[in-house]
């Protein structure tokens, strides 16, 4: 009997340790994760409305156009006059209600609207000189990778106006609409 018992005591033990051991056994595998950013552009243009004080035999001027810029790769920023004014009067401020309706009196001002784009620019952008009018899409910003919030701040519109450009009638303005677009490059 107690050959048994220490029979089955040393068969436990032997089992407790089988259980404990470490497995020797390794199985492996292995994987490899891969990705590429997307292109990504983001513009910002403030504010949507800019008023002019259009006084004869002068030039109006404003510089509060801010354009703010983000880009993981190189990209450039265009503008170009998106108002889609009967006529054809592209790059000019032309007559329009001021619900946004093209006005019968179908005028424009003589001179086209002109766009100076900010002066010192941030590091990694540059300037390039537009051509008046803004009737199709010209280069206004070429700006690096890795922008990040980048601050366009100094941009001029100036509006000549001459004597003879038509005084509107209550209800009406000159207006012209300008889509900023930027794209990587």
């Amino acid at each position: 009997m107690k050959t048994r018992a220490l029979i089955i005591g040393f068969l436990l033990v032997i089992i407790v340790a089988l259980m404990t051991a470490p497995v020797s056994a390794a199985i492996t595998g292995s994987t490899a994760l891969t990705g590429n950013p997307s292109a990504y552009v983001a513009i910002t243009v403030s504010p949507d409305t800019i008023p002019l004080t259009l006084d004869p035999g002068s030039s109006a001027t404003n510089n509060s156009l801010q354009i703010n810029l983000t880009s993981n790769k190189a990209c450039t920023v265009s503008v170009a006059d998106n108002t889609f004014r009967a006529g054809g009067d592209l790059g000019y401020m032309g007559n329009f209600t001021t619900f946004y309706n093209v006005s019968p009196l179908n005028t424009k001002l003589a001179a086209p609207i002109e766009l100076v784009g900010d002066t010192t620019p941030p590091a990694g952008v540059s300037v390039s000189a537009l051509t008046p009018p803004i009737s199709t899409a010209q280069t206004l910003f070429t700006g690096i990778a890795g922008l990040n919030n980048v601050n366009c701040n100094t941009n001029t519109f100036t509006q000549p106006v001459a004597y003879t450009d038509p005084v509107l009638p209550v209800g009406h303005t000159y207006r012209i609409d300008l889509i900023f677009t930027i794209a990587a490059s």
